[in-house]
Parts: C-alpha cells; sequence; structure tokens
C-alpha cells in the first residue's frame, strides 16, 4: 500500500461509518416525523408546522447525502479495482435481498390483524364498554385491516420483485 492510498482508504472507511450512522438516524427521524405527525393532527401552529416541514426537509436533505456518499464510495472502490461495474447478477442479489427483506416483513406484520382484533374484542366484550372503549376498539378493528392490507402489499411488492428478478436471471420466479 502506498502513502496515497492509506489516506485515501482511511477517508472512504469514515465516510462508509457516517454512511452507516446516516442510514441509521434516517429512520430515526423518520419514526419521530410519523410521531409528530400523529400528535399533532389538527395543530395549524406555525410552529408545528415548521417541524413537520423541517422532518420532511431532513429526510430529503439525508436521502439526498446519503446516496451521494455511497456513490462516491463506490466510485473510489471502482476506481481502485476493488469493485467491479455492477452487473445483472448483482442486481438480481440485491433485488433478491430486498425481496426477502420485504416477504419477512409481510410475515411479521401479517401476524398483527389476528392480535389487534382479539384485543379489540377483549375490550368490547369487557363489561365497562363506555363510548371510549367502543371508540379505541372500532380505531383498533380499523388497523387490523389496514395492517392485513400493509401485508398484503408487502407481499405483492415481493412478488413483483421476484418476477422481476426471475425474467432478469431467466429462471423461475420464487414463490413468495
Amino acid at each position: 500500500m502506498t502513502n496515497s492510498t492509506v489516506p485515501a482508504a482511511s477517508a472512504l472507511w469514515a465516510v462508509e461509518q457516517v454512511t452507516a450512522e446516516l442510514r441509521e438516524t434516517y429512520l430515526a427521524v423518520a419514526a419521530a416525523r410519523v410521531l409528530l405527525e400523529r400528535t399533532s393532527v389538527g395543530c395549524a401552529h406555525p410552529a408545528v408546522r415548521q417541524a413537520r416541514r423541517s422532518g420532511e426537509d431532513a429526510l430529503d436533505l439525508a436521502g439526498d447525502a446519503e446516496r451521494q456518499l455511497s456513490d462516491g464510495v463506490q466510485m473510489l472502490r471502482a476506481e481502485a479495482g476493488h469493485e467491479t461495474s455492477a452487473t445483472i447478477a448483482d442486481l438480481v442479489e440485491t433485488l433478491d435481498t430486498v425481496r426477502e427483506q420485504l416477504t419477512a416483513t409481510a410475515t411479521r406484520i401479517g401476524q398483527y390483524p389476528a392480535q389487534v382484533t382479539a384485543a379489540a374484542q377483549q375490550l368490547r366484550d369487557t363489561a365497562d364498554n363506555g363510548p371510549v372503549a367502543e371508540t379505541a376498539s372500532s380505531q383498533w378493528f380499523r388497523a387490523a385491516e389496514q395492517l392485513d392490507l400493509m401485508a398484503q402489499s408487502l407481499t405483492s411488492a415481493a412478488s413483483a420483485l421476484g418476477s422481476y428478478t426471475a425474467g432478469l436471471s431467466g429462471a423461475e420466479a420464487p414463490t413468495t
């Protein structure tokens, strides 16, 4: 390793670390933004509207920064011969990984509707079934339906990716 490659490798490593942390913080900001949206429904205060806009802007900027950092890392690796140009096989492998993650998430989410429905029914069956309990259980039943639709959407996305990658690779589409 020459003297010039050591600083480049160190810089590359530092940027990879930042990129990994940026991905993690992106998820945290996205979760915080969802929580803000939920808790501030109907609030028209300028500070809350500014917080919403700033959260959206932060996510957009983080996404752009992550793409730029990743692109730079890939260019440096390709130039150093550590990473060859992406091939169809690489694309298929990546998309298969995404498909597997979508399938696993769909399976996990698919278990929630029954749990939420059971809890909603249990709440309705209690002796003290007042208007608050009735409203909450109705919301939970709707949430269970939405979770079921989410699982179906994730399954559909995984299936679509399976068909696409099968077409790219000339193989039979995997079953999900």
